[in-house]
């Protein structure tokens, strides 16, 4: 009898190794979630950059001659020839910064406000009859001045999905601003910025194109 009462119940040992065994596989399984969690947010983001690398390499495609010089939020169109030329999507997707979703920034080409929601957004609600008696819409907008409000359009969606953008010419290339010239646009995230930069710790990428250990961004040509 005295060995069968010795057996009886569970110790305290047991029971801490049990509980020790449990915290170990929650605490692992805890972390693999939170792994998992992470990835899906990345690919998201990525998805998401693609998705403004294609609508900006469009606008560039559908408006080849918009090129631009200054800076700020004033341009002047110029001839693609000349040296100092840069292209209105590279200039406005760079150097334009909306500072709210919602604030319907605008940039001034060639002496006109190009807004995205106000009265100079490009949008013809009229028609002119021609020469021959057919009904055309009214053209509004020149090429450069279409060019920017595509771009703050795209620029505005990039806010939109806290992710920052760029357009650079691409590492290797030293040639001179052109029309259809190959350039780079970069999208980053989180504490990465939408560079390439030797100097700058949180740049996207080294001055060859390659990209930093821990960087969050894509880098993709478009033409």
């Amino acid at each position: 009898m005295s060995g069968l009462n010795s057996q009886r119940g569970v110790g305290l040992v047991e029971v801490l190794v049990a509980v020790l065994l449990l915290s170990v596989a929650v605490l692992g399984f805890s972390a693999l979630q939170m792994r998992a969690i992470t990835a899906t947010d990345e690919s998201l983001v990525r998805t998401r950059s693609l998705t403004l690398v294609r609508n900006l390499a469009e606008v560039m495609r559908a408006y080849p001659e918009a090129y631009v010089t200054g800076s700020g939020a004033t341009f002047t169109t110029v001839l693609p020839t000349i040296a100092s030329a840069v292209p209105t999507v590279q200039a406005i997707a760079t150097s334009i910064a909306i500072a709210e979703a919602d604030s319907g920034d605008s940039v001034t080409i060639d002496g006109l406000i190009i807004s995205i929601n106000g009265a100079n957004n490009c949008l013809s609600t009229g028609t002119t009859t021609d020469d021959d008696d057919n009904e055309i819409p009214n053209k509004l907008c020149s090429i450069n001045q279409l060019a920017a409000r595509d771009t703050l359009l795209v620029k505005k969606t990039a806010l939109e999905e806290d992710i920052k953008l760029a357009v650079v010419s691409c590492p290797a290339d030293a040639t001179q601003q052109a029309i259809q010239q190959q350039m780079c646009i970069i999208t980053a995230w989180n504490d990465t910025k939408a560079l390439i930069d030797d100097t700058d710790t949180k740049a996207c990428a080294n001055s060859d194109g390659v990209y930093k250990i821990g960087s969050h961004c894509l880098i993709s040509e478009a033409y």
